[in-house]
């Protein structure tokens, strides 16, 4: 097989966020940084007295942690005051991404509503010219692959 000329980076990717999965708010000119951890397969394995290999199976698979980092602002509409308000509310949040940029035909990932699961308050260094950050998680039950329609 021939090596692959169609890869991409992240330059474009589209991120948003949701309070409700219907009404979604375009935070790419604020996220700068998506990753995703957890989700692992319960896995078991079982060996007999016949065997010198055990046996596998496959049972249910845990939870996503959803990061997104971004940049913080202190506008009233702008990604912050949604996520704190999800974060010290307890109430659901949505995350969807695009990684070529969101339009129509392309790939999109889609969370369950989930909770956002540590503090999103603003942190940094005094000594340091970085834009403040905004940091968080949230931790969904999945995420599900779709098309840009």
């Amino acid at each position: 097989m021939g090596q692959t000329t169609g890869a991409i980076s992240f330059k474009n990717v589209k991120v948003e966020i949701s309070t409700n999965g219907t009404t979604w708010t375009d935070i790419s000119g604020f996220a700068n940084e998506l990753s995703l951890g957890g989700g692992d397969r319960q896995l078991a394995e079982t060996f007999t007295a016949d065997g010198d290999t055990p046996i596998l199976t496959a049972g249910k698979r845990g939870a996503l942690d959803v990061g997104v980092k971004a940049l913080y602002t202190e506008g009233t509409s702008d990604p912050f005051e949604t996520v704190r308000a999800a974060y010290e509310n307890g109430t659901s949040l949505y995350v969807r991404w695009s990684p070529k940029g969101g339009t129509t035909g392309q790939f999109q990932f889609v969370t369950d509503a989930g909770y956002v699961s540590g503090a999103p308050y603003p942190v940094g260094n005094a000594g340091s010219a970085d834009a403040v950050p905004l940091a968080f998680t949230v931790k969904v039950p999945k995420v599900t692959k779709g098309v840009v329609a």
